[in-house]
């Protein structure tokens, strides 16, 4: 069909056959067979050219309408081998949906506009709930738990940091220890949350008594008391949030409480090419990230 239809635009078979990158022997054997399969001759020679005959015309629009879907197939493949097309639904703990996960969506669809992606932000138990259940493709969140039904890969992994307003003493400093936090209205988090075991472990080591000050229950919050001048926080260096707090400034912790990015996916679905290359879009968001660091 192709070659037929190649013969029929260009008026020639070598024109045709260079069309198709084939050589024009080839080409004319090819369209011979087909003339053989079919039963009737497809052209007419005139004057140096071929001319298409009655019977050929009546089967041309058809021949068109095949060879236009097998383009779209083809696209289709194309879209799909380089995630261009599909859809993908993203969740994200509370402090990689303001900044992280923004950008990498906005960076994925540049390339991608025909993706249709849902985003959704659920804190750590409920965004774990959604990629068993399949109800979501990709979560991205910390301190993942393991889970029958989960897997979970690691893509970047930071030390957790001090936040202080931009007038604190501790601007400027190197780094700041458990032990200078002691005279501090430090912001800690509830018993049952994930990241203040890792704080009470740092302050122990230390052996320095953790002070006692306002209770907030996401890093969020915590970014939002410190903005006012509530306080100091111990947070996740990963989410970028300073990005939304001019008057905040960042100061490295000691000793180091390491907390790292997990994308978790179901354990019984291998992730599609979708996902693979919105993983890989996160990455270079958080590398664009560190070079500016």
């Amino acid at each position: 069909m192709e070659i037929f239809y190649a013969v029929i635009t260009t008026g020639s078979v070598t024109a045709a056959a260079k069309s198709l990158n084939l050589s024009q022997p080839a080409a004319t054997k090819i369209l011979r067979h087909t003339e053989d399969r079919l039963g009737f001759p497809l052209f007419h020679r005139v004057k140096g050219r071929l001319v298409p005959t009655d019977d050929a015309i009546v089967i041309l629009h058809d021949v068109e309408r095949v060879l236009q879907d097998v383009s779209a197939v083809q696209q289709t493949v194309v879209n799909v081998r380089l995630g261009r097309s599909g859809a993908l639904n993203v969740v994200g703990v509370p402090p990689f949906c303001h900044i992280i996960i923004p950008k990498a969506i906005a960076r994925f669809r540049k390339d991608r506009p025909d993706v249709q992606i849902s985003f959704a932000q659920r804190d750590g138990n409920l965004l774990m709930q959604y990629i068993a259940s399949q109800r979501a493709d990709i979560g991205l969140s910390f301190l993942v738990p393991v889970h029958s039904s989960l897997q979970s890969i690691t893509i970047c992994e930071r030390d957790m940091v001090c936040i202080v307003p931009r007038d604190h003493s501790f601007v400027g400093r190197s780094h700041v220890t458990a032990a200078d936090l002691v005279d501090q209205p430090l912001i800690t988090y509830p018993n049952d949350s994930r990241l203040q075991p890792f704080i009470e472990t740092a302050f122990t080591s230390s052996r320095t008594q953790m002070p006692r000050g306002i209770q907030a229950t996401s890093i969020v919050s915590t970014w939002a008391l410190v903005q006012q001048g509530a306080g100091i926080g111990i947070v996740e260096n990963i989410s970028r949030l300073e990005e939304l707090h001019d008057n905040i400034a960042v100061v490295p912790f000691r000793p180091s409480i390491p907390i790292h990015m997990d994308v978790v996916t179901p354990r019984t679905k291998p992730p599609s090419r979708l996902v693979q290359h919105f993983v890989d879009t996160v990455k270079d968001v958080l590398q664009t990230g560190a070079e500016a660091d």
